[in-house]
This record gives structure tokens, sequence and C-alpha cells, in this order.
């Protein structure tokens, strides 16, 4: 094991404990039947509404907002730090996708650090993709694409992902991050239908049937591609506020 991988390793555990979060196996979930689809033109306000799947785990306990430097930056930023480095998920910090290769949402503060790392893992590491990312020059909120070179989900399987600055040459034990847990479901009734539907739509039946990944990366999308409308981003807020993320729901996105 080399001393990146050992500092890694040790990061990754001391996240853990501050954030009181742990790999899990349950989210054992199923896509939900919802109602006929609705005349979008009928809607003269955008409303994205996110319906927490049922879940025999209990949530998780701990804060979205990072831990490792006591203020969820960098040592070098703490003094000048608004918002600390937090996870876009809901409060249990569990989320589904029914995405071979989802993308991950993380606010990130303005920093001096130059790069971060992602870890994406299972529980026993048959599954471990890991790399290296840039970041943003603007504090906002940034997207983590898993790219077509990485292994897709499996259907059924549970991940764990962490996200870590590197404020230094290298990552650290104290090194400011967030981490969170996925779960890849198989969509059923309605959800098998979305092909070709509108981003809109597919926002919507995403959110009522509690997929958290696929509905923030459809209105990402939205939000992107429609600019100058503003019910995007008034939708785009309205859904982090919903989850308790009221401090960052109006960052903008920076990738």
């Amino acid at each position: 094991m080399t001393w990146q991988r050992y500092y890694i390793y040790i990061s990754l555990f001391l996240l853990s404990l501050l954030l009181n979060i742990l790999p899990i196996e349950g989210l054992s979930v199923q896509a939900q039947e919802i109602a006929p689809s609705r005349s979008l033109s009928s809607r003269s306000i955008v409303t994205v509404r996110f319906s927490p799947p049922p879940t025999s785990e209990q949530p998780l306990p701990g804060n979205r907002e990072g831990g490792g430097t006591r203020d969820g930056g960098c040592p070098q930023d703490a003094k000048g730090l608004n918002l600390a480095i937090t996870s876009v998920m809901p409060a249990t910090h569990q989320g589904l996708t029914v995405a071979e290769r989802p993308t991950f949402f993380v606010y990130v503060p303005k920093t001096t650090a130059k790069q971060a790392l992602f870890v994406l893992k299972d529980k026993n590491e048959d599954y471990y993709y890991e790399t290296t990312l840039p970041m943003p020059k603007q504090a906002g909120i940034l997207r983590v694409n898993l790219p077509d070179e990485a292994s897709g989900l499996e259907v059924g399987k549970t991940y764990h992902w962490s996200f870590l600055m590197i404020c230094g040459e290298q990552v650290m034990p104290d090194s400011p991050g967030v981490q969170g847990v996925i779960r890849r479901i198989k969509p059923n009734g309605t959800l098998n239908q979305l092909d070709g539907e509108p981003l809109l739509e597919q926002a919507l039946r995403y959110g009522e049937n509690g997929i958290w990944f696929d509905t923030l990366t459809t209105l990402a999308q939205l939000r992107q591609s429609n600019s100058e409308d503003s019910s995007f981003q008034v939708a785009w807020a309205d859904l982090l506020k919903s989850v308790g993320l009221d401090a960052i729901a109006t960052q903008p996105l920076v990738n």
C-alpha cells in the first residue's frame, strides 16, 4: 500500500468518525407508481417536489457540512470562509439513483486548494474508483460525473462516496470533506417510460418517486440550459430548501 493510499484510508476513516457516517447495505426500496402525466403547459410555476422514499434503515446521524478541519475548509481559508464544504444530499446522507453512472453534487467554498479527491466504493471494495478533480476558482456547487472509464453501478447495490479537498501536496488525515451513500435501483412503473420525455417531466417523475440523484441531475440540466429562465433557478432552490439545504440553495453551478 502506497503512502498516498494510506493517507486516503486514514482520511476517510477520520471523516466517517467526524460525520458519524458508515456505509450501509440497506435502502431496500422500489420506485413507486405515480399518477398519470400532467400537462406541462398547464404549469405557470415550476415546482419539483422530492418525496423521500420509504426505507427500513434509520437515517444516518451527523451533518452534511464538511468534517476535517474545524471550519469545513482548508486551514489557510478558514478566516474568510462563510459556508463549509457541503454534500448536496438529504439529511439522511442517503440517496437513490436509477443511473448506471450517476452525478454527485458538492458545494465547495472559495479555496486555495487546487484539487480534490473523489472516492466511490462498495462495502468490501470489490468496487473501488478514485480520481482527482480540479477545484473551481469560485464558490458554488460542483458536479462530479462518473466517467465512462469507471465501472457502472450495479442494480440493488449500495455504495459509499467521499469528496476530500486536497489542501496541500496530498490528502491528509484532517483534509476537509463530505461523504454519503448511494444505491442504484431498478426503475419500474412509469420510470421505464421516461426516454424521450421532456427534462422537466423527468425531473417531476424522479422527484415524486424519491430518486434524489436523478432529480437533482435533471433539474441541474434544466437550470443550465435555461439560464435566462428564473423559474428553473427557483425550482432548484426550492428543492434544496425542501431537504434543509437553505444555506446553499442559491449558490451557482460552477461546472
